[in-house]
Formats: C-alpha cells, structure tokens, sequence
C-alpha cells in the first residue's frame, strides 16, 4: 500500500483512475497500451522506467502490474485468465488498501480491449484492467464493440495495442450513440464530447474528428470524419483547425 492511502474510498479510486487514464492517453499516446505481449511490457520498463511489480496470489504468468512515474498502478492479465475479477480485488487490497469483499454491483472490471478479440494463437497477450461503471460497459458490449471488433478480430495481432477512444471514453464513463440514432445524432453527440473533453485537455476539433472517425468505422466501414453539422457549424468555426475539417469531409 502506498502512503496516504488508509482511508480511500472506491469513489476516490475511480476518480484517480480517471484522471491517470486522462493524463497518459493526452500527454503519453506513445506508450499508452492496452494490450500487448509480456516480452514488450518488461522492454518498455526498461526503456520508460517502468516497474513491474507481481500480484499477491496470482502467478506472474497470468498478471502483473505495472508502475509508471506519476501515474496509477496499472493491473493486467492474460487474455485468457478468468479470475480477473478476484486480481481486480487484489489489487485494490495490495496496492490502495481498498477491501470492498467484492465489486460493487454498479461496476465491472473491464478488459480495456475485448477479450474476444483474441484467439488460441495470441492467448500470449495480456489486457491491461479498469474499474468501469456497469451501465457504460454494457452499453458498449451490446453493440458498438462487437460491431467493430467483429472485423478487428480477423487481422493478426502485430506488437501492441494503443489506448484508442472506445477505450477512454469507456473508462470515462461516456456512454455512445446507437447506430439506429443516425448521421445527425452522432454528429451533434461527438461535437458535445468534444467540448466537454476539452476540460480533459484534449483540442476540439482533433477530438470530433477523431470520435466521428471512431463511430463511422464502427457503423458504417468508413475510416473518415464525419462533417460539422449545421446546428453547430458556426460554433466550431472559431476553433483552431476548423478547416482541417473541412478539407478531409
């Protein structure tokens, strides 16, 4: 346990997870996995500095967690391992004091990228873990990831996989468009998130590009933004990089 961490609710373990989560995916894109083989975890500690630490009463074959300079311990298994839900507790006990006896019916532990997408071939690969909010996550499962991950899961696995917005706005607990709502739907959603993103630190414009990028490959197999929306159009238009997004719809 670190110090300062006696009396630390399960509330104020999510909100630093949030924050961690924030900080990485803006300011450290490069290094920000989710997925990825235990050989290229342990390279990365050595060249990041990162520390590798085992979990109390799971073998290192099938988690370990991982500390960065500055950021939240990060907990992750193999794509296989079925007592994910036990190491989550364990790590909560190991490394925040935190003892809930089991995960609060509100929450799930969360493969940050699907275990389904793995095979027998790459069951190699461990998945880094989050606390996320049951009602997000479900929301997610039911359509948008298999959407998605139904195509993902046919092309070979090739070194790591990056922290992508499904996975923060997941961890974020941002709940998606359907697919039924439409064009104008996820247009005027993605320029909200945008906004309210900004308060993560994330600019505007790159953010609707990249969320209308996100939900168009998953709905419709188009890897490109979508274009501004009229009920909005003149708002963006006083962000910088506005005509970026008018050149690529």
């Amino acid at each position: 346990m670190r110090p300062g961490f006696e009396n630390l609710t399960i509330d104020q373990f999510l909100l630093r997870q949030q924050d961690s989560i924030a900080t990485e995916f803006r300011s450290e894109p490069e290094t920000c996995l989710i997925a990825t083989t235990t050989a290229r975890l342990v390279r990365h500690s050595k060249v990041y500095g990162w520390s590798v630490a085992s979990l109390n009463g799971v073998k290192p074959e099938s988690g370990l967690v991982i500390q960065k300079t500055g950021l939240e311990p990060e907990l992750w298994v193999r794509a296989s391992y079925r007592g994910y839900r036990k190491a989550f507790l364990l790590f909560l006990e190991q490394f925040y004091n935190l003892q809930p006896g089991e995960i609060p019916k509100t929450l799930q532990v969360d493969h940050l990228h699907p275990s389904s997408r793995f095979t027998q071939e790459n069951n190699h690969y461990f998945v880094r873990l989050a606390l996320i909010n049951r009602g997000i996550n479900a929301s997610y499962g039911a359509g948008f990831e298999r959407l998605l991950y139904s195509r993902e899961r046919k092309r070979e696995l090739i070194g790591g996989i990056h922290m992508d917005w499904m996975a923060y706005l997941k961890a974020r607990s941002i709940r998606l468009p359907a697919k039924l709502d439409g064009v104008d739907c996820w247009q005027i959603w993605a320029w909200q998130m945008a906004k309210l993103l900004a308060s993560d630190g994330f600019d505007t414009i790159l953010t609707y590009e990249s969320l209308t990028m996100m939900l168009n490959l998953a709905f419709q197999n188009t890897w490109r933004p979508l274009s501004l929306h009229p009920s909005f159009k003149s708002e963006a238009a006083i962000y910088q990089g506005y005509e970026g997004i008018i050149t690529f719809c």
